[in-house]
């Protein structure tokens, strides 16, 4: 089904034209935006920046996840060594060294997370392949290089 007449493009009232919108699996190169209206991909120069931008994104998201597990993980074994969970405190009791600190560093560290692997999903509902691609080939050496836990890839659920 071609959306291209389907009024979601244009929105902006600028110079250049909407951006396309497919709704299934493509190959296209042709007016195809990323996250932004301004980052769009028109040609095969701007294939291969977005490319490598896409990639860097995933691999960071995994850099970023694993150091939050580190942390995570050096926050437990000062407590309990041994320990993989962290003590928990209810919600609005008083907190000794710190821990109602730690618990709203944690929820920020996950908010974070959070954002960034929809933002990484929206990249994905591009339905470009390229785009996909790139998505799962800077996650996969992300995940490679940064994680070094005995978990692998069995952690919570993630967009991407």
């Amino acid at each position: 089904m071609d959306m291209q007449g389907g009024g979601h493009g244009g929105h902006g009232g600028g110079s250049h034209p909407g951006c396309a919108m497919n709704m299934a699996l493509n190959w296209s190169t042709d007016n195809v935006c990323v996250l932004f209206d301004f980052w769009r991909i028109n040609s095969a120069t701007s294939l291969v920046f977005s490319w490598a931008a896409v990639c860097l994104l995933g691999y960071m998201y995994e850099l970023f996840r694993a150091r939050v597990r580190r942390w995570e993980l050096s926050l437990a074994s000062e407590d309990a060594p041994g320990a993989h969970v962290l003590p928990a405190t209810p919600p609005g009791a008083p907190s000794a060294d710190g821990r109602k600190c730690t618990r709203w560093r944690r929820a920020l560290y996950y908010g974070l997370l959070v954002a960034y692997s929809y933002s990484l999903m929206l990249v994905f509902m591009t339905y470009n392949g390229y785009l996909i691609l790139a998505v799962i080939a800077g996650a996969v050496t992300g995940h490679y290089v940064h994680s070094a836990d005995t978990l692998g890839a069995v952690r919570g659920a993630h967009c991407h």
